[in-house]
């Protein structure tokens, strides 16, 4: 024999269905909310690590954290620029790079423009190994000043914290979730 319950004169299996369509409308809300929250959170703090972790110039206006929806989800996506710099992860990592068999730094006094390679210096260049030891100079043909030094290996050290900053909010949405919740 079957046993049915009512609440007010409606079915109790109706009235559970009504209720928890209205309460996952609403709860769906809060969690768009959060995500939006979580994305301003993780782009402010990773803009502040950015600046303070050196001079990357307009790359760090390239990173955004978007939120999208799709397939019954709801994502929370960080990029860093459009296209992303394919070196940006030794700043995340840090990592030695090696010369082959030498890599040739701009002095920071030289006159050298930004990016600009050894084998493509204006008037060319000239090798200097110094007696006494230390770095072998690379010097202009034209002005016979010192413009690089040759290392056989550079440590970049980790400076970037973007992959924390992310796992961060991620552990905490939580605490933004329940803040939506009660300022509903």
């Amino acid at each position: 024999m079957p046993i049915r319950f009512y609440f007010g004169g409606q079915q109790l299996g109706s009235v559970i269905k009504d209720r928890t369509l209205k309460y996952k409308a609403g709860m769906l809300q809060h969690i768009r909310d959060a995500a939006q929250d979580a994305a301003e959170l993780i782009n402010r703090t990773a803009q502040q690590d950015l600046k303070s972790s050196g001079n990357f110039g307009a790359w760090m206006e390239g990173f955004k954290t978007t939120v999208t929806e799709g397939g019954n989800n709801i994502r929370i996506a960080s990029v860093m620029g459009d296209p992303t710099p394919a070196w940006w992860t030794v700043h995340q990592e840090g990592r030695t790079i090696q010369g082959k068999p030498l890599m040739w730094i701009p002095l920071s006094f030289a006159d050298v423009p930004k990016g600009m390679w050894a084998r493509d210096y204006p008037g060319g260049l000239f090798r200097v190994d110094r007696l006494a030891g230390g770095a072998p100079l690379l010097l202009s043909i034209a002005d016979k000043q010192p413009k690089y030094s040759g290392h056989e290996s550079v440590t970049i050290p980790k400076r970037l914290h973007l992959y924390e900053i992310g796992e961060t909010v991620a552990k905490n949405f939580k605490v933004l979730l329940q803040a939506r919740m009660a300022g509903a």
